[in-house]
């Protein structure tokens, strides 16, 4: 018998993704401390901008520069009652860097409020977009699902998926992720001029600084197509690589020397995410109607890479039929290649394996 449960799917989320849990699991913090450093995170990363500026922060940030504080403050009592102990080996290792580098606790405690943003502020509405877009495109999810299904080990013990593995046999649900981002990516990289250059008729002058906006690009169709505004899950397919433009084109990372270095991390978290929700759940909208509707981004924070929804997108969630009872275990292979989404990660051989 299915168990079903109403979720509500949505970045720093409301339940089935919420950012909350996550933090929670990675740091193993109390209930109590969870919730502050959640609520005090979102504060501070809708404000962040504001602070950026750094005018009268006091006064035109005042909020989120108090959020920031009382996270940080959250932090360093987590640490002085030992809760990293009980935390993820990232979050032990990460700790144990800065004590042997004689890093204050206050100043650790810090860095967790920028680290946890880092981790947090873009991977969860990619995988938010990632799952949604699948499922909202006919077809797709069956695809994916029969992908995935075949990456599963089952033992005695229960049944485990490799990130390594679906990687290295998924295409196509590897494609969806890059394509959702393309979609749905709005970074800028900045450059500033350091010799006056022409590129054509324009003039760039020494000195200038040039912005270069990912949405622009990716949403340009002299480079990806008639079809630029619509989400196609193949479009990043290896045996049509031929038909997309040039592999600089997708900035969904940033590039050159400033490329976003945690990228790799990032996409196995988001691929994780997606892959289990696939195969452990059956997910229905909640909408009259049974349609999926793709929520507005009017209100995205100016400071976020990944577009944030301005709306929830409420379902309602059932163990997918033969796996109630199971027991999951995510693995992480190592392997020489990896999974080349920019060009900075591309060698000379075209298939993408670096």
């Amino acid at each position: 018998m299915r168990a079903s449960v109403r979720y509500t799917i949505a970045p720093y989320s409301k339940r089935l993704l919420r950012a909350e849990p996550l933090l929670s699991d990675s740091l193993r913090l109390p209930d109590s401390l969870s919730r502050l450093t959640y609520l005090g995170l979102m504060e501070f990363e809708s404000g962040l901008m504001s602070i950026l500026v750094g005018f009268l922060p006091a006064l035109t940030a005042r909020n989120p520069v108090a959020a920031r504080a009382k996270v940080a403050e959250a932090f360093e009592k987590y640490y002085e009652a030992g809760g990293v102990q009980q935390a993820s080996a990232l979050a032990k290792k990460r700790y144990q860097a800065e004590i042997d580098n004689n890093v204050p606790l206050k100043d650790i405690a810090r860095y967790e409020v920028g680290g946890s943003i880092a981790v947090l502020v873009n991977t969860v509405p990619a995988a938010f977009w990632t799952l949604l877009l699948i499922h909202s495109c006919p077809g797709l999810l069956k695809e994916i699902r029969e992908e995935v299904d075949a990456c599963i080990k089952t033992t005695e013990a229960g049944s485990s998926l490799d990130i390594t593995v679906l990687k290295e046999s998924c295409p196509l649900l590897l494609s969806s992720y890059q394509e959702a981002l393309r979609c749905r990516s709005m970074g800028t990289s900045i450059r500033e001029v350091m010799e006056d250059t022409y590129l054509g008729q324009w003039l760039l002058k020494k000195g200038a600084m040039l912005q270069m906006p990912s949405h622009v690009i990716h949403r340009d169709p002299n480079l990806w197509g008639s079809d630029v505004d619509d989400f196609n899950p193949r479009k990043f397919l290896p045996e049509l690589k031929q038909h997309r433009p040039r592999d600089v084109c997708f900035r969904a990372f940033g590039g050159g020397k400033t490329m976003c270095p945690g990228r790799h991390f990032a996409t196995n978290e988001i691929v994780a995410v997606v892959a289990v929700s696939i195969v452990r759940f059956d997910l229905e909208p909640m909408k009259t109607g049974g349609s999926w509707e793709l929520p507005t981004t009017m209100n995205t924070n100016v400071a976020a890479v990944v577009m944030q929804p301005d709306s929830d997108v409420e379902v309602e969630v059932k163990t997918r039929q033969g796996f109630e009872d199971a027991k999951w275990t995510i693995n992480l292979r190592e392997s020489e290649n990896i999974f080349a989404m920019v060009a900075e990660d591309y060698s000379k051989d075209s298939t993408g394996a670096v």
